[in-house]
């Protein structure tokens, strides 16, 4: 049973490719781009300003939705490991536990693969 129990409890991580912490990443070539067009002392210069405050705005917006996603889904693959661990330990007594536990395991190992890119990027 531990060494099922053990199967239940693994998390997959999975290395994040080079765009790891890409919002964080855009935050700062937007700040560069607003210091380049100080003072703003030309229509074109405030126009690029506002663009960049425009897209900083959005990055935040994108930013918060993507922390928020990746909360719910951590409380679903807890959930779902919570699950996986009760079928552990009923797999003594019901068969058809070890199927279920078949089926779900790739399914919370997907999931968690997802939700560590995604988290690569904030």
């Amino acid at each position: 049973m531990s060494d099922t129990l053990a199967r239940s409890e693994q998390i997959t991580y999975v290395d994040p490719p080079e765009r790891t912490l890409t919002l964080s990443r855009q935050s700062d070539l937007l700040a560069d781009l607003i210091r380049i067009t100080f003072p703003a002392d030309t229509p074109t210069k405030l126009s690029i300003q506002e663009l960049a405050y425009q897209l900083d705005a959005l990055r935040n917006d994108a930013q918060g939705i993507a922390q928020e996603s990746c909360a719910d889904l951590l409380r679903v693959s807890a959930g779902l490991g919570s699950v996986l661990r009760l079928l552990d330990y009923d797999s003594d007594e019901v068969e058809d536990s070890h199927g279920l536990h078949c089926l779900l395991t790739p399914l919370k190992q997907q999931l968690d693969a997802a939700l560590n890119r995604v988290q690569g990027l904030l």
